[in-house]
């Protein structure tokens, strides 16, 4: 027969594995789940970076379909996403992680950018520290669903 000392000890380690099970199961994603009827964009196409003088210039072409192939017809807007790698830093350009909202472009409300057709302007004026500067645009919808995010581009700051 089990000594109390012993069945105690024997719960508290099966307690510790299902916790630790449970805690891998979980996707990681970190946003709310988008209903099936809801339409969210793909991502931005033609993602360039231009640099001049203490300015970064982003441009990209607005998605024209969303994530299912069908025309995107509720196009609410961008946020630009940035992260700064300091000179020395372990980070990587294509890490996914230390990235700040930085901008929100509402396409009914256009300040700080500007549209030429299907192609998005807009200009980062805090550009003021050493390093490589990293970008990334994710759209988003009406119903305020966030899209598919962009890919990256980056220029360096000296």
């Amino acid at each position: 027969m089990e000594s109390r000392g012993m069945l105690r000890r024997r719960t508290w380690i099966v307690t510790g594995i299902v916790m630790l099970a449970m805690a891998m199961v979980g996707c990681g994603k970190k946003a709310r789940p988008i209903p099936k009827d809801v339409t969210v964009p793909r991502a931005v196409k033609e993602f360039k970076i231009a640099k001049a003088d203490h300015r970064i210039q982003l441009s990209w072409e607005a998605p024209t379909k969303d994530l299912k192939g069908r025309k995107l017809k509720n196009l609410a807007g961008y946020k630009v996403l940035r992260k700064i790698i300091k000179p020395g830093s372990n980070d990587c350009i294509d890490c996914p992680s230390g990235f700040d909202v930085v901008a929100v472009l509402d396409l009914d409300h256009p300040v700080n950018f500007r549209e030429k057709g299907d192609v998005v302007v807009w200009e980062d004026g805090d550009v003021k520290k050493k390093g490589i500067y990293v970008y990334r645009v994710v759209s988003f919808n009406k119903d305020g669903y966030d899209g598919a995010i962009s890919g990256y581009v980056s220029v360096k700051v000296d």
